[in-house]
């Protein structure tokens, strides 16, 4: 139960970062957003894969 609840925490995180990317992209369109969102991502799957894992 704690691994999915930090699995959860991990996703929201990610989810957070990838609108940060979103931001980033359509604004200003640099590197860091490129950044961003691969940290976002890699989160995210991380994040889904420690709620789907038993």
């Amino acid at each position: 139960m704690a691994k999915r609840k930090l699995g959860l925490k991990i996703l929201a995180v990610g989810i957070v970062i990838l609108l940060v990317a979103l931001l980033l992209l359509f604004n200003t369109n640099s590197i860091w957003a490129l950044v961003t969102l691969g940290a976002s991502i890699l989160l995210n799957a991380i994040g889904l894969t420690m709620v789907i894992a038993k």
